[in-house]
Order: structure tokens, then C-alpha cells, then sequence
């Protein structure tokens, strides 16, 4: 808009766009228009550490727990009672339950004890062919731990000796 003198003076739009809308119908599709006409997003300020250290407080720390515990204490009383209460009524109905139970459970678990000792005895391993026993076992090892270090260090001419003085004394190891 001009005013007398020929000078464009920016008059408040009744459409709501703001001072010195000028364009009109399709100018207002072009896309460096609309550019103009959008809003732009709000950018959202990143809070600092600063901001941050200014939210915590006592609370944050757990300094202020007796005050809840003040606050709160009542009606936790109140809440388990009421659930002590209900507990107690529904007890009642349940120890008769129980007490018919308590005798199938007392019987089941005789039962069960009686098959499974019946299951372990059929389990149980038989060995049909002899078994070393412990000092036999030990004899072997020594044994053969000492064959391993005599062929480390001891010479072949050595051995055969030794073979030939048994032999002669009948000593069979």
C-alpha cells in the first residue's frame, strides 16, 4: 500500500499475514512464496549442564525421604490392614481346602517316594567281569610312568642288561 505521497508504506493484512502481503493468487504457489509464508519450527534451546543442576535438588538426593515417610506412613498403615483383613477372610475358606487336600498330598507324596525308590533299584549297574581295584590301579600307573622315563634316559644296551640280570634272579615285575 502507498500513502499520499507515493511512499509503500507496510499496513497490518486483515488476512493475517503480516505487513506488506503483496501477492496474489497464483504468485502465492511459487515456491520461494510459500518459503515465506511458512513458519518456521520453533527450535527447541538444548538445555546446558547448567540448567540441568538448576532442576536437581534435595529431592533428587533422597534428603527429603522422612518427609515422605511422614506423608506416607498412614495410609500404608490403612492399606495393609485392609489387605491383612482380606487376607485373614480368605484364609478361613482356604485352610478347610487345605486340610481335605493335606491328606491326598500326604498320601501322592508316599507314593511317589515308593516309585521312585522302585526306579532306582532297577537302575542299579551290575558289573559281570572283575575290576581292578584301587592298589592295583596305582601299581600300573607307577608302572608305566616308570617305563616312560627309563626310554627317555636310559640307553638301549642298558635296558637289555637289566632284562638279563631279572631273567637270571627270577625277579618277573
Amino acid at each position: 500500500m502507498t500513502n499520499l505521497e507515493g511512499n509503500i508504506v507496510d499496513v497490518p493484512n486483515p488476512s493475517g499475514r503480516g505487513p506488506g502481503y503483496r501477492y496474489f493468487k497464483a504468485a502465492k504457489k511459487l515456491p520461494r512464496v510459500k518459503k515465506l509464508f511458512e513458519k518456521q519450527p520453533e527450535l527447541r534451546k538444548r538445555r546446558t549442564t547448567n540448567d540441568i543442576y538448576k532442576i536437581i535438588d534435595a529431592s533428587y538426593y533422597g534428603y527429603r525421604d522422612e518427609v515422605l515417610a511422614i506423608v506416607k506412613g498412614p495410609t500404608e498403615v490403612n492399606m495393609r490392614t485392609e489387605a491383612e483383613k482380606e487376607w485373614r477372610r480368605s484364609g478361613a475358606t482356604s485352610r478347610e481346602v487345605l486340610f481335605e487336600e493335606e491328606e491326598d498330598v500326604v498320601v501322592e507324596e508316599m507314593r511317589e517316594r515308593e516309585e521312585k525308590e522302585r526306579k532306582d533299584k532297577e537302575r542299579e549297574f551290575f558289573v559281570h567281569v572283575p575290576l581292578p581295584d584301587d592298589k592295583e590301579i596305582e601299581r600300573m600307573i607307577v608302572e608305566r610312568k616308570k617305563m616312560e622315563l627309563l626310554s627317555k634316559y636310559a640307553s638301549e644296551g642298558l635296558l637289555e642288561e637289566q632284562s638279563e640280570a631279572m631273567d637270571i634272579l627270577n625277579i618277573y615285575s
